[in-house]
C-alpha cells in the first residue's frame, strides 16, 4: 500500500498538465505479493541489511570494544591500584584472587566486592598548594 502511495506522488508530471493519477485496473503499481505488499522483496530485504549495519557500527561495535577494555582493565589490577566500584565506593586495593578484590576505603576498614564490580582506576586526588 505504502509503496502504490509513493508511486502516484512520485509519477512525473505530463507536461504542463496535474499529475496523472493510475488507471483502476492497474497499470501503475505491481501486483501485491502473497503476503499483500506490493512487491519490492528485494528493496525490503535491502533495508533492513543497511539498518543492520548502522545499528552494528552505531551501537553493538562500541559497546564490545568498551566491554575488551573493561576486562583488559580488570586483568590488569594489583595492588595498591586506587579503584572506585560501580556503586561509587573509592579505595585502594589490597587483596586480589579471581573472583573477589579486597578494598581498602578507610583506615583499617576494608570490603570485598567482586572484580566485575570495579568500575575502573581512580586517580588519586591532587594535593593543592
Amino acid at each position: 500500500m505504502l509503496y502504490s502511495l509513493l508511486s502516484i506522488l512520485l509519477q512525473p508530471e505530463v507536461s504542463g498538465g496535474p499529475p496523472v493519477a493510475p488507471a483502476p485496473g492497474g497499470g501503475g503499481a505491481p501486483a501485491p505479493g502473497p503476503m499483500g505488499c506490493g512487491g519490492g522483496g528485494v528493496e525490503q530485504i535491502g533495508f533492513l541489511l543497511l539498518m543492520f549495519a548502522v545499528l552494528y557500527f552505531l551501537m553493538i561495535r562500541p559497546q564490545q570494544k568498551r566491554a575488551k577494555q573493561h576486562d583488559e582493565m580488570l586483568g590488569g589490577l594489583k595492588k595498591g591500584d586506587i579503584v572506585r566500584t560501580n556503586g561509587g565506593i573509592r579505595g585502594e586495593v589490597t587483596a586480589l584472587d579471581e573472583r573477589d578484590v579486597t578494598i581498602e576505603i578507610a583506615d583499617r576498614t576494608r570490603i570485598k566486592v567482586l572484580r566485575s564490580h570495579v568500575a575502573g582506576l581512580d586517580q588519586a586526588p591532587e594535593e593543592k598548594s
